[in-house]
Order: C-alpha cells, then structure tokens, then sequence
C-alpha cells in the first residue's frame, strides 16, 4: 500500500518535471521573437522615412498644350420656303455640292398666283381710276377759265349798272365753285396716286414672293440635310411644324471651337498659329489659327471658348470631327517649374519641401507665376536643381532627415 502511494507520488512529479521543461522551451523562442522585434522596431525608429524627390528645373524654350476641339462648317445655313404650295423639282440631294444662286428646287403656288392676279387687277384699276381723275382735273380747269373771265365781265358790267349786283354775286359764286372743283379733282389724283402707289408695291410683294417659289443655294457649299421631296407640301416660315428644306455648309474653310483652361487663357491671343490633328487623318497635320475667343471664362466650367480657322480647300475635314488642337508658348529661360505634387499650402502661403544635400529638409515659401497643373511657375524660394519632397506626407517637416528616392539617384 505504501510502496504503490509511493510510485504514483513518483509519477505525479515526473509528469510535472515535464510540463515545467515543456513551457521553458516553448517560451524561449518567443522571448527571442520578441527580443528581435523590439530590437528591429527601435531600428525602423531611428532610420530616416523614404521620400520621393524631383529637381527644380528650368522651363524649356517653349511649351506645348494640346487640347480638343469641335469641328463646324465655317458658314452653315437652314433653308427654309418663302412661299407656300408644294414641291415640284427637287434638283439636288445629299452632298451635293452646289454654288451661289444654284437652283435647288421648284415650288408651285397655286393659291399666291390667284393674289398676282388680283393685285395686277387692282394697280389697273387704279391706273384707269388716275386717268379720270386726270381728265375731270382738265374739264375741270376748263371751266374754270370760263367763269373767271364771266366773273371779270360781269363784273365791269354791274359797276356800269347794265346788270343787278344779284347777278354779279351769283357769277362770282360760280368761279369759286369752279375753283373748289379743280382743287377736288387734284386731290383726287393725289389720292389715285397713292392707291396706285400701294396696288404697286402689294403687286412687287407678291412678284418677289413668287420669286422664292425657285429655292437657290445662298453661297457655295454642300448639301449636308434635305427633309423634303416633291410633292411635299411645303409652309412658309421657320416656325411651328414648318420644316427646313435643305441644310447647306460651307467647308472650304473650317471653324474649330476649343474650350481653354482658365490656367491658360491669359496665354491665347487672337492671330496665334496652332497645328490641328484628328485622328483617323493619321500624319495630316493642319496649320490653324486663332480668329477670336470669348474674352472671358466661363463660370461653370472655368474655360475660355477659342474660335480658330483652317483652310480645308480639298474637303478632308468635315465638320462634326472630333480633334486636337496643339498650341505652343515661348518659354522663359528665367522661369522655374516645380512639380505640382510637391505643393504644400497652409497658414504659411505655398511652400515646399526641399531635401537639401545632407538629406535634411528645409521648408520654403515660394511665389507661384503661373500653375500649368502638372508643374508650377515660380520666381522665388528655390534653385535651379533644388530636389523637392514630391507627395509629402505628415512626416516631412522643418529639420527632419530623410532618405531622398528618385532623380537623387
């Protein structure tokens, strides 16, 4: 009994002398794991932080910007009728090219010849109506000449007292009823005058009216729409379901519409040459200039509209065409750019970092002329060749080394 308490003591205290040996070798690893750890975290402490640097640079001779642009018929036009009725000759379809005064199509107006008729009708009428009034005026004149020399009769013959002053009075009214007569008929040939004049001008209204029953091209182009066909029936005007006839385009010379960031609208003056690109046109380039711009940017989109002007003598450009227009601005040899990912703005104006040769970074206030996006102009606070701290993050600061990446190299 005692021999068997004895042996299972025994067991109990190898069993503990093994897990005791178990966790002291377990541990010792881990202490050691843990031992270099710490000893590689005071390392990474003491090590500088890595930082991607770029030099300060001088700005080059010039400097390109290419943006898109619109292409657009210099001049283009809707045709719209003049005259109602209906489509008779239909003598061009699309993309015909036609010249100024060319006949297009032919439009018969029953309805405005029937008002030709009536207004010829009416200025003869009024011709014949000035004829009377001119023969009454003759007759009328006449009989006036007739009492005035009665009156003078008749009136030496009552001072003699051959005749009563009654009948002297009663000539006397006569000459100027006579009188009132030849004053009636001139006013009526004024009257005539003017009906004639306005039977005449209803009468041209109408003959030019019928003029636009024959649709000609208003310069030369090419036909880029026609909505109608003959028999059509066809309104005047451009308003309500009126249609246009025809869409003509003139693309001898092209017109190309760029808006310009606000960055670069200061540098685009009307007469700048530019080279124009599209690219299914592959190796053509186009020589462009700039004809106008807006003058101002506007304040949604902060661009300025440049309206520029090619020559496009054998149609190669066509108006829709999506392209690039590349401009180039003279350099200054003086200017200074530095990467726009290198700015830095607070309560102290733009600054940037600047690694200088013994690795240790010095803030630096700078005046910027001109911010280009990718690059920023500037004419103060750093040097030629100077590395800046590109994308600084809350580690770079006054007086901190770091481990400069990049151009450094």
């Amino acid at each position: 009994m005692r021999s068997s308490r004895r042996s299972l003591l025994g067991l109990f205290v190898l069993l503990a002398l093994v897990v005791v040996v178990a966790i002291v070798f377990g541990l010792r690893p881990r202490l050691a794991r843990d031992k270099a750890l710490s000893a590689a975290s005071g390392a990474a402490e003491e090590k500088p932080p890595v930082v991607n640097v770029a030099p300060v640079r001088r700005s080059p001779s010039s400097s390109v910007l290419e943006l898109p642009g619109d292409l657009q018929a210099y001049l283009e036009s809707p045709i719209f009728a003049r005259a109602d009725g209906y489509m008779t000759k239909r003598l061009v379809d699309y993309g015909d090219r036609v010249h100024a005064g060319q006949l297009l199509a032919e439009i018969e107006t029953p309805e405005l010849d029937q008002q030709l008729a009536q207004a010829r009708a009416s200025v003869a009428q009024s011709h014949a109506a000035l004829q009377q009034y001119q023969a009454a005026l003759v007759r009328a004149n006449a009989n006036l000449r007739l009492s005035q020399v009665t009156v003078a009769r008749w009136k030496r013959l009552t001072e003699k007292g051959v005749v009563s002053k009654q009948d002297g009075d009663e000539k006397q009214a006569d000459f100027d009823v006579r009188q009132a007569e030849v004053a009636a008929a001139q006013a009526n040939i004024t009257a005539g005058m003017k009906a004639g004049e306005a039977s005449e001008a209803g009468l041209r209204r109408l003959e030019e009216l019928k003029s636009f029953s024959k649709v000609t091209a208003p310069f030369d182009g090419i036909i880029t729409l026609r909505n109608m066909d003959i028999g059509t029936l066809v309104n005047a005007g451009n308003g309500g379901p009126n249609r246009e006839i025809f869409r003509i385009a003139q693309i001898q010379r092209m017109r190309i519409f760029v808006n310009v960031p606000q960055t670069y609208a200061a540098l685009i003056r009307t007469g700048q040459h530019a080279e124009l690109r599209v690219q299914e046109l592959r190796g053509q380039i186009f020589p462009a200039i700039v004809a106008r711009t807006t003058g101002s940017v506007d304040a949604n989109s902060r661009t300025m509209l440049a309206i520029l002007e090619t020559p496009n003598a054998k149609s190669i450009l066509l108006p829709g065409m999506y392209a690039q227009v590349k401009f180039s601005f003279p350099g200054s040899k003086a200017a200074l750019l530095v990467p726009g990912d290198a700015l830095l703005l607070g309560r102290e104006g733009p600054r940037v970092a600047v690694a200088g040769p013994d690795h240790v970074v010095h803030m630096r206030s700078i005046h910027i002329v001109h911010d280009y996006g990718a690059d920023l102009e500037v004419d103060s606070g750093v040097a030629d060749g100077d590395l800046v701290v590109v994308n600084p993050n809350d580690h770079v600061r006054e007086n901190v080394r770091v481990d400069p990446r990049g151009p450094a190299k």
